[in-house]
């Protein structure tokens, strides 16, 4: 098995845990780093504090995700057995839906830890329940040599002077160094084998006439691969949206909903262009992430958007067969391109139980995992087991741990990864492995082709109503309205009736009670800004 294949298959396992979203949201996963050997300084080294109670405990740790499956076993997870080891704590997973946890919640029945994706209703509502503990309570008082920052505190501080729960994924700008950038999921990538098979060149994908013309060829070829018919193209809305430049703030520093701005309405057209002309199928609006990786894998897509779609079991099994970075297409007026990031302040929330019989274990837990090292740890294992740093200090993998990934790369994930709900990217980041194939190479320089682009959209990651609210039920229905509406348009019959259904869209969102949820959006959006110390928060209005 190459060495593409283990990195696929590790970084599944933090997609599965994170994605995505990203996330995604996020991520989902975080991204990967296109750094290629420059100066990298070791992130702090991890180790247990001393005078540790190693006595052994058992903790309980629900996760409002139900589609998340992790078994605690010392005995086969090389990082399982280090925390039991290092710190005699024992975790009990469970996981479920948030309508599972909002059920516990009322109850009162509140295990010892919970992680909750950190926008979810839910949060809100713990953090006013009063059966979770201040985080800036607890650590000060167990754990003082954790070192949470500033930006992680003020940001998630409610309106009693409190803060709850610690993220993963969280790019505190005082953290940030010079080899750390914002990974974004918006890309787009070609086969370069049809490309060249069919004269095709990248640029051709800077216009959307230049697109059009490159999926025509790709269509009209009849393009078979391993007896799969090679479709065109997939193409998300969120994702060319961006392309096309609809701004997110005006001039004036008010938000913007960009799903209201012309190019909105240029990006359903497109999206309906290619539809019509079969240059994108309609299953492109029901297929999920894994069934469209499925069709890529199989050889069956020329191309695609969303960093999270991977394609490295094609690659292991055609090496000619690669994808690389195209685009991105400007739109109509040739706007800066400036893309959403991964999201910036965190995927996941971490909560600590009032009911709790550990505080103080739990705290040192928290802060033993919250070190920058052990971030690498939960990736990859243990260190000097499963990985060391080179000279530049980047990871290199132990030749243990090339051979269990070569002999069965499933069961190595078992033996070598951990959970990452406390994980820092940045010095993941940081030290991320030097490519090393064809795929890794390919995967580091999209990464780095698209994220150029990407800027800090905190100030646009908190104006999401409290759950439970009115203006959440609000949020949700324009939400699930323009789901509708969005597929009618992709599939409409001509331009002019996507122009239609568009413009006629305001006045129904109008009675579901958009004006007082704008109002709220534009308000939070302000705060949230003067909170940061900024003026403006999209790119072209900090010039």
């Amino acid at each position: 098995m190459k060495l593409g294949k283990k990195f696929t298959l590790l970084f599944s396992a933090l997609v599965m845990a994170g994605a995505v979203l990203t996330a995604c949201s996020s991520s989902g996963n975080n991204g990967t780093n296109a750094a290629n050997g420059g100066e990298s300084p070791a992130p702090q080294a991890s180790g247990q504090p001393a005078g540790e109670d190693k006595t052994p405990i058992k903790v309980n740790w629900f996760i409002a995700m139900d589609w998340y499956k992790r078994d605690w076993n010392p005995e086969v997870n090389l990082m399982d057995k280090k925390l039991f080891e290092e710190l005699g704590v024992e975790i009990n997973f469970t996981s479920g839906s948030p309508e599972k946890l909002s059920a516990m919640i009322a109850t009162g029945d509140i295990p010892d830890l919970i992680t909750l994706e950190s926008n979810t209703p839910q949060r809100g509502v713990l953090e006013k329940s009063g059966y979770v503990l201040p985080m800036d309570e607890l650590l000060p008082k167990y754990a003082p040599d954790l070192n949470v920052p500033e930006t992680v505190q003020s940001w998630f501080r409610t309106s009693d002077n409190h803060y709850y729960g610690l993220p993963n994924y969280f790019y505190a700008p005082e953290q940030m160094k010079p080899d750390n950038f914002f990974p974004t999921h918006n890309t787009m990538r070609a086969r370069d084998d049809l490309m060249k098979k069919l004269s095709i060149d990248a640029s051709a994908f800077e216009t959307k006439e230049g697109t059009l013309e490159a999926l025509r060829k790709v269509r009209d070829a009849k393009l078979k691969y391993n007896g799969f018919d090679v479709v065109p193209g997939y193409f998300f809305y969120d994702h060319l949206v961006q392309f096309f430049g609809a701004k997110r703030e005006d001039a004036q520093g008010n938000y913007v909903d960009s799903y209201r701005e012309p190019e909105s309405l240029e990006t359903f057209k497109f999206l309906n262009q290619l539809y019509r002309e079969g240059l994108m199928p309609q299953d492109a609006l029901t297929l999920t992430r894994p069934q469209v990786q499925e069709k890529v894998n199989a050889g069956g897509v020329f191309m695609y958007t969303n960093w999270l779609v991977k394609w490295q079991a094609l690659g292991t099994a055609d090496p000619n067969a690669f994808y690389v970075p195209v685009g991105p297409i400007k739109g109509d007026e040739a706007k800066p391109f400036h893309f959403t990031p991964s999201t910036v302040s965190g995927w996941t929330m971490t909560m600590v139980g009032k009911s709790t019989k550990h505080e103080a274990r739990i705290a040192k837990m928290i802060q033993y995992l919250s070190q920058d090292e052990m971030s690498l740890e939960m990736t990859y294992g243990p260190k000097g087991v499963a990985w060391d740093y080179d000279a530049n200090g980047h990871v290199k993998f132990t030749e243990q741990w090339k051979k269990d990934y070569d002999a069965d790369a499933e069961s190595a994930n078992l033996k070598y990864v951990g959970f990452d709900w406390l994980v820092n990217w940045l010095p993941i980041q940081a030290a991320f492995p030097v490519p090393e194939t064809t795929h890794d190479k390919w995967e580091a320089e999209t990464e780095k082709y698209f994220s150029k682009y990407s800027y800090n959209t905190m100030a646009f990651e908190a104006i999401k109503p409290d759950g439970g609210t009115d203006l959440a039920a609000i949020d949700v229905k324009i939400a699930d309205y323009r789901t509708s509406m969005g597929a009618k348009m992709v599939l409409a019959k001509s331009p002019e009736e996507v122009e239609r259904i568009f413009n006629s869209m305001v006045e129904q969102e109008r009675k579901l009670g958009y004006d007082q949820l704008f109002q709220y959006w534009n308000q939070k959006f302000i705060e949230t800004k003067k909170k940061l110390g900024i003026e403006f928060a999209w790119p072209d209005n900090q010039k």
